[in-house]
Formats: structure tokens, C-alpha cells, sequence
């Protein structure tokens, strides 16, 4: 019954659309599937033009951040469950006992490992980026001011009276 229905809308689809419909519908999944690798290597192609126009620490910084965004997200995605049940295949009954810490390496700890490494890739990028604005501003609020010398502070020849 429910065939029946839907046979009208592929009739007319074919008649009206071809078979760019099927495309489209690919591409939206495709997408909507990968975006983050589709993010990570956009992201990592627009920073390595610009690392090579304006070689800076921080351009560097941020490149490798967007790789190791990329490869955390192939990792959990195709390299994880390889290794999951490379562990399942490789220790049977005899040395079982270690399939669930293995399991535990492989999974939740190197993810998190990866996590914590592009947070702190990024931070360090944000630092290098916007560090010394954020300091001059606190600056232009908070100067430094040093009016007389603390007792016991050692003094070099030249400014010894």
C-alpha cells in the first residue's frame, strides 16, 4: 500500500528531475555525514596559504590545531573501531584480561587525549593571536607603576650613587 503511494513522486521525479536529484541528495548526505573533516581540511587549506604568505608561530599554531582537529575526528570515526576489534581478534580466552584495559587505551583515552591536545592547540593559538591586545588593554587599565625601590633590592654598578 505504502509502494503505491510513493511510485507517483518517482514517476514524476524521473520525468521532471533526471537523475540529478540522486546527486543532490548524495552530496546533502555526504556533507551532513563529514562536515567536520569537510571544516578541518577547508580550515587547514586556507591556514596553510596563510602560513606560507606570513610565516608567524601563531599561523603555525593554528594550522596544526585544524590538523589535529582532522585527525582526532578520523580517529574516532575509522582508526578506533580497527583497533577495537584488532584487540578482540588478537587476545582470546587465554589473556582476555586485557581486552577491557586495551579497549579503555584505544577509546575513551586516547579521544581524550585528543581533545585535550587541539583545546590546548587553540588556546595557545588564541594566546599567540590576541595575547599581547588582551595584555595592553589590561595595562591601559591596570599600568605598572614603580615609584621607589624595596628595601633589600640589589642595584648595578651604574646606578649605585
Amino acid at each position: 500500500m505504502k509502494e503505491a503511494s510513493v511510485e507517483p513522486f518517482f514517476r514524476w521525479s524521473e520525468q521532471h528531475l533526471g537523475q540529478s536529484h540522486y546527486v543532490l541528495g548524495y552530496l546533502i548526505v555526504l556533507v551532513s555525514h563529514n562536515w567536520p573533516i569537510i571544516f578541518a581540511l577547508g580550515s587547514a587549506l586556507w591556514l596553510s596559504i596563510r602560513l606560507y604568505r606570513t610565516p608567524t608561530r601563531a599561523n603555525a599554531v593554528w594550522l596544526f590545531s585544524a590538523l589535529l582537529f582532522g585527525l582526532g575526528y578520523e580517529y574516532e570515526k575509522h582508526i578506533a573501531g580497527e583497533f577495537h576489534q584488532a584487540i578482540d581478534m588478537l587476545f582470546g580466552y587465554e589473556i582476555a584480561g586485557w581486552n577491557r584495559p586495551l579497549h579503555i587505551l584505544v577509546g575513551p583515552v586516547v579521544n581524550t587525549g585528543f581533545v585535550i591536545m587541539t583545546f590546548a592547540m587553540i588556546c595557545h593559538g588564541i594566546q599567540l593571536s590576541f595575547g599581547a591586545r588582551f595584555i595592553a588593554q589590561f595595562r591601559r587599565w591596570y599600568p605598572a607603576r614603580i615609584t621607589k625601590r624595596r628595601s633589600g633590592a640589589t642595584l648595578s654598578e651604574r646606578e649605585r650613587p
